[in-house]
């Protein structure tokens, strides 16, 4: 599974679990209902005219947009998602409705809306190809947390011209609340850059260099002057470029960092402008993460790893493509959006059919778009019967009344979303069970399941059994909610 776990409830279908998101997607529709800028935004120009609108109309500081393929991406990192103190109100013991836990704080739901209207006023009005968006917003200091919202350009024009009503379109948005390591990992190299840029000399020497002769860290990070005479306060601007990460042992990590670095005062010539790359190691206990060496990326030998560092810099520039990032934008393609979708979709509609509560213990589903050996949706669940000794599938029986009851359904959401959206690419429809140490796949073609939509052939007809050695569909677990040193 995938290392941001989503959190879910049992039976709930995402939009009840967190009640402060309705209002916000609510919101959502309105604004990009409003009319948008008729100045157009090139291609080039379309990062930094997102950032100057957040900064100049929203006065939100800092963002990160950044391209994959045709998805815009835009990272919007908080200092606080929640209005609840979660660690505070976990500890306490005394919680009695967890959905009220995860509520966005009014500040957020402000932020979130505003940047996700700049989004679709750029996106609606520029020459660049843009078929999908992905909004992430991250709590960096307190809970890890990510809250992102996923959509297709297309369908935010339909919902524009009312060619969809605004309850559909709120379906058509993807949101997730998910939890981020990387962003607590890094917690303590933000704040580290942020104390080189404001903090006094005796505070830095405190926080991190206790054991460490101040001459030694002071040069290394500009704290004295061109003489090496040591200053009270640093004379260089850093400014983060880069962080990564990777996890070493259970409470070890290594965190690369790549900053910007030029002299606070433009006449201070004794600093040149220029990009430094460091590593830190950090150890984690609890909540809480510690820096307890820092090391100049330049410092280490290419082949020859550091006495206690197993990281030679050849091995830092090779992996370093595959360390954690505290914001990747997914490269969407349509049926892979269309299968988040669906896993959306139907999850909400095994959570209010009371049939389907009332069959199985738990419904836990996902859906993916697999384009080998052909280009197909695959559905997957983990729904337990809660009659004793029933299965899913019995050889002499057949599929249980229920499943084949709850697979329709699926299928006729299917068949008419695919159909709203005109996508034909794919050949086929397959359900999977895990029975007996056997994986069984259902298969219903393309050409049938628009017979089936069209109420020329029943379900169950459509349906072809065969025992499959693809890999499973991954279901979604549910999730409950030292001394430092420049070397």
């Amino acid at each position: 599974m995938d290392s941001k776990a989503v959190f879910s409830r049992k039976g709930d279908s995402p939009s009840k679990v967190f009640k402060g998101l309705s209002p916000l997607l609510f919101l959502l529709c309105l604004l990009l209902l409003s009319g948008c800028s008729p100045v157009t935004y090139p291609e080039a120009k379309v990062k930094q005219a997102l950032q100057d609108i957040a900064l100049k109309e929203y006065k939100i500081p800092h963002i990160d947009v950044e391209f994959a393929g045709t998805t815009l991406g835009v990272f919007l990192p908080l200092d606080r998602l929640f209005a609840a103190d979660l660690k505070a109100a976990l500890l306490s013991g005394k919680v009695t409705d967890m959905e009220s836990l995860f509520q966005p704080t009014d500040e957020v739901i402000d932020k979130v809306e505003n940047i996700l209207f700049s989004m679709s006023r750029v996106m609606l009005s520029t020459d660049k190809k843009i078929d999908f968006y992905y909004l992430q917003a991250t709590d960096v200091e307190k809970s890890g947390m990510d809250l992102t919202f996923i959509g297709q350009i297309d369908d935010l024009k339909r919902v524009r011209f009312l060619d969809i009503p605004r309850s559909e379109y709120r379906k058509r948005i993807i949101h997730d609340l998910q939890m981020n390591r990387a962003a607590l990992w890094h917690r303590p190299v933000r704040h580290f850059f942020k104390d080189l840029n404001e903090g006094k000399t005796e505070e830095v020497q405190k926080s991190y260099f206790p054991n460490t002769a101040q001459a030694k860290w002071a040069r290394e990070f500009f704290f004295t002057d061109a003489a090496g005479a040591v200053l009270p306060q640093g004379r260089a601007q850093w400014t983060l470029l880069d962080l990564r990460s990777i996890p070493i042992q259970d409470n070890d990590i290594v965190v690369y960092a790549k900053a910007q670095v030029a002299p606070k005062v433009p006449s201070d010539k004794s600093i040149r402008s220029g990009t430094m790359e460091y590593l830190f190691q950090i150890s984690t206990a609890g909540d809480t993460e510690k820096i307890r060496r820092i090391i100049p990326l330049a410092y280490l030998d290419d082949k020859v790893t550091n006495l206690g560092f197993t990281f030679t810099r050849a091995m830092v520039a090779q992996s370093l493509p595959n360390w954690e990032k505290e914001f990747t934008t997914p490269d969407l393609t349509m049926g892979d959006f269309l299968a988040r979708q669906f896993t959306r979709r139907f999850q909400q509609l095994a959570g209010e059919d009371e049939r389907l509560f009332n069959t199985f213990k738990s419904v836990k589903l996902a859906v993916r778009f697999e384009e080998m050996p052909d280009r197909h949706f695959l559905f997957s669940a983990a729904a337990p019967l809660k009659g004793v000794g029933q299965v899913a599938y019995h050889p002499e029986k057949g599929l249980h009344e229920d499943v084949l009851y709850f697979w329709e359904r699926v299928a006729r959401e299917f068949v008419q979303v695919l159909r709203s959206y005109s996508f034909q690419d794919y050949q086929s429809l397959q359900f999977q069970i895990y029975e007996n140490g056997k994986l069984l796949t259902w298969t219903a073609s393309r050409e049938d399941l628009e017979l089936f939509r069209r109420h020329k052939m029943k379900f169950s007809s459509i349906l072809h059994l065969s025992e499959s050695v693809s890999e499973a569909v991954e279901v979604p677990e549910e999730a409950e909610p030292a001394n430092s040193a420049v070397s």
